[in-house]
């Protein structure tokens, strides 16, 4: 489906009832909200063939047929008029409508390959020294925990980690703010974990971490896109984003927020053109430019990043606050079918609140690398998790996906307890 055809679409099924003119009730809203029709409208979009059912948004996002089409169409009109560089209009229309989806300044934002990128340029960026100490939690990412050790081989910093409660979720705070010391100069952990899908309470955290006058840094892969997420509200210094998990952009693409007092703290590692306001070889001059725009150089494919912009489209015309409640419907009742079956161990949070729209668990008699390989046989394309020696199997409910996937995957692993 084109893509003015689709958002034409979702405008029609919706637009009569955001109105500010129409009076709906209660009962109304409700049965908007579940319309399967629009739901189907939306998994349209997606090319998973017959028998399919993809469940890894946490790993890799899958594009919409208006993403690629719009990739496409970008590379085709970049070889028919090959440019230098990349149209500096078209990179700030694109970090606004980042900017509306992360409640800040476009300004404060950099345009990155990943969310891999963006952590590197922080911790590589902030001024720290031998035995600064960084938080961090035993749950995180490799990206994160390798970009931490390299700075520890290198320059001598301490690493302090807690492991998460999964059973009381403000137990985190206690855990930060018994390793906080003189010596802590940064906060780094998720927003929402990539293991068991777990939401940290952010805001508790930022106020605990600025208190001690230490810096706040997120790992944002797998919040931005599936929940609403707001600057303003979490009050976090950095912010590392994927634009190609929730936000169902193309693969390397990324975003980076940096608090505006701030950019001049972080300082770029890697510079070129694009990160500088004016520079003069001759008067040994360098200006970074004003904005988060230093942390980009070089040039870009930008064909991939117009593709990052379709898919926030996609996203804004569905609505973030709207998708959040169709995930964790989906998420929920997965949750709450996975405790009727015999010999599963749920390993997501504890208390609904903390859980998101990724739910994970393991099988007392089957290997979770197995029972992964058997689930793919079944068709469900799911997600190991090894980090934080969990060993365990991870599903990610999206926009793709309906109360049928949640079905057959329920009926799926029941038939892999019952056999092992």
């Amino acid at each position: 489906m084109e893509r003015r055809h689709f958002l034409s679409a979702l405008t029609a099924a919706c637009t009569w009832a955001l109105s500010p003119h129409h009076r709906i009730d209660a009962r109304t809203l409700n049965h908007l909200k579940d319309d399967p029709r629009f739901w189907a409208l939306v998994r349209k979009q997606f090319a998973f063939p017959e028998g399919y059912t993809y469940l890894n948004t946490g790993g890799i996002g899958p594009l919409p047929a208006m993403v690629r089409q719009c990739v496409k169409t970008a590379m085709d009109r970049a070889e028919i008029r090959p440019k230098p560089g990349h149209d500096m209009d078209t990179w700030l229309q694109i970090k606004e409508k980042a900017a509306r989806i992360f409640d800040c300044e476009a300004d404060s934002l950099a345009l990155t390959g990943t969310a891999t990128e963006g952590i590197n340029i922080i911790i590589n960026g902030l001024p720290l020294k031998r035995e600064d100490e960084i938080i961090t939690s035993s749950h995180e990412h490799p990206a994160l925990n390798i970009a931490l050790l390299n700075r520890m081989q290198r320059d001598g910093i301490v690493i302090q980690t807690f492991e998460p409660d999964l059973n009381e979720g403000l137990k985190q705070i206690e855990s930060i703010g018994r390793l906080l010391s003189r010596r802590t100069r940064l906060v780094f952990i998720s927003h929402v974990t990539c293991t068991t899908g777990q939401c940290f309470p952010i805001r508790e955290i930022a106020n605990l971490v600025h208190r001690h006058g230490a810096w706040l840094a997120l790992d944002g892969a797998q919040s931005v896109g599936a929940l609403p997420v707001s600057m303003q509200d979490i009050d976090a210094d950095f912010y590392a984003v994927s634009g190609h998990k929730w936000l169902l952009g193309p693969r390397r693409t990324g975003i980076l927020y940096v608090r505006p007092a701030l950019l001049d703290t972080l300082r770029p590692v890697t510079v070129g053109a694009y990160s500088d306001d004016g520079y003069d070889l001759q008067a040994r001059t360098l200006k970074l430019h004003p904005t988060a725009r230093r942390y980009e150089f070089a040039t870009q494919n930008e064909a991939l990043f117009i593709g990052l912009g379709e898919a926030m489209d996609f996203i804004q015309a569905i609505s973030i606050p709207r998708i959040w409640e169709h995930n964790r419907v989906l998420s929920e009742t997965f949750y709450h079918g996975l405790k009727q079956i015999h010999g599963i161990r749920i390993l997501s949070p504890a208390e609904p609140e903390f859980r998101s729209s990724m739910i994970t668990f393991s099988m007392d008699r089957l290997n979770y690398r197995d029972a992964s390989a058997a689930l793919g046989k079944m068709g469900f394309r799911v997600r190991v998790v090894s980090e934080g020696g969990l060993e365990a199997v991870r599903v990610s409910f999206h926009v793709c996906n309906g109360s049928g996937d949640v079905t057959r995957l329920l009926n799926a692993v029941e038939t892999l307890a019952r056999r092992a």
